[in-house]
């Protein structure tokens, strides 16, 4: 009974803390007024539906920019260890994109996000390592899509190559 007893309390206080934390998903609770609409995709099939996915959310009615994306992702092998298996790795992902409205191209920006990762011997836990890092990564390419957007509706002069 005791023990039941410290896990609820423990379990009030892990809630108390994580609600009064501040934290929100990036795009809940952001009054966007503008949204972008994915008009040609290229390249990493997986990370293009990912930032699809986020875009849709968009749902602002003040401007509507569209976007082209163009995507790779390498993996690299950065050291190996005495049997000569991968030790240490790299993964780089690689965004091309261009925001227009009415066919004019108001942003066209390249980024590179790369991280370098221990190798896991268990494949299964490697890629889940490695899908969890790439939604990381593709989470920051988002952030500069959405900030090239608002510039544009706080700066509408600003051409943002």
């Amino acid at each position: 009974m005791i023990k039941m007893k410290n896990f609820n309390l423990l379990l009030l206080v892990i809630f108390l803390f994580s609600y009064g934390c501040g934290f929100k998903p990036i795009l809940t609770g952001s009054n966007f007024n503008f949204s972008i609409k994915l008009d040609n995709k290229t390249g990493n099939e997986a990370i293009n539906s990912k930032i699809e996915n986020q875009l849709k959310t968009l749902n602002g009615i003040k401007k509507i920019f569209k976007i082209d994306i163009n995507t790779s992702e390498t993996k690299n092998i950065l050291s190996k260890d005495s049997k000569g298996d991968p030790a240490i790795m790299e993964m780089i992902i690689k965004l091309n994109y261009n925001l227009t409205e009415k066919s004019k191209i108001l942003v066209n920006r390249t980024l590179i996000e790369r991280k370098t990762y221990n190798n896991i011997s268990d494949k299964f836990e490697l890629r889940k390592s490695e899908e969890i890092l790439r939604d990381n990564l593709v989470e920051n390419f988002i952030e500069d899509i959405i900030n090239s957007a608002s510039n544009l509706i706080e700066n509408p002069m600003i051409n943002d190559n």
